[in-house]
């Protein structure tokens, strides 16, 4: 009886648990307040840029999207930060986007869509998932997307913002985040 006790109670607990993920990997999403998961990402030309040294010029702007190769809500959406670096240079927020595109894939779109903003590159997805914001409904060539997400950080490492909506086709402005990070030290 206590063997089938402990297999009820087991197989609950997996029940509760996102559907392939083991209990020792179930990490909590990155919240205001927090430190910043530390990542060292390849960028659209091939160099290493690390969290640190974004944060070591001041304030970040860290915004999460799906592709900048096949998510037309992502390209219009860099293309809009794009336009907008001006004011986001004069509040000193740099703007890096982060996706599981490959650097190659990067380059290309940079070069097609004319962005100069900083593009990392997070294959295999583990700076997404070290922010909590993987989506795990996702198939085929969407496995290891992020829910889009702008996450801002301060000079020390701390997040000051989260900015989400639900579901991936409305995203943060580069209004909303310049609102958001108004308050920002």
């Amino acid at each position: 009886m206590k063997i089938v006790s402990t297999l009820v109670m087991l197989a609950a607990t997996a029940a509760l648990l996102p559907f392939g993920v083991a209990a020792d990997t179930v990490k909590p999403a990155a919240e205001v307040g927090a430190r910043a998961p530390a990542f060292t990402l390849a960028d659209s030309r091939g160099a290493k840029v690390s969290l640190a040294d974004l944060t070591a010029s001041g304030k970040v702007a860290l915004v999460f999207f799906r592709s900048a190769d096949w998510c037309p809500f992502c390209i219009a959406q860099l293309k809009e930060l794009q336009e907008s670096l001006p004011a986001f240079e004069a509040a000193g927020i740099e703007v890096v986007g982060i996706s599981y595109d490959s650097v190659d894939t990067l380059a290309k779109s940079a070069a097609k869509h004319g962005l100069t903003l900083a593009l990392l590159s997070d294959e295999g997805s583990k700076t997404i998932d070290a922010f909590g914001i993987r989506n795990h409904e996702a198939k085929g060539k969407g496995v290891g997307v992020p829910h889009p997400a702008v996450f801002l950080v301060d000079s020390k490492g701390t997040i000051t913002a989260k900015l989400m909506h639900e579901g991936h086709r409305t995203r943060p402005t580069p209004g909303d985040i310049l609102a958001a990070a108004h308050g920002m030290k």
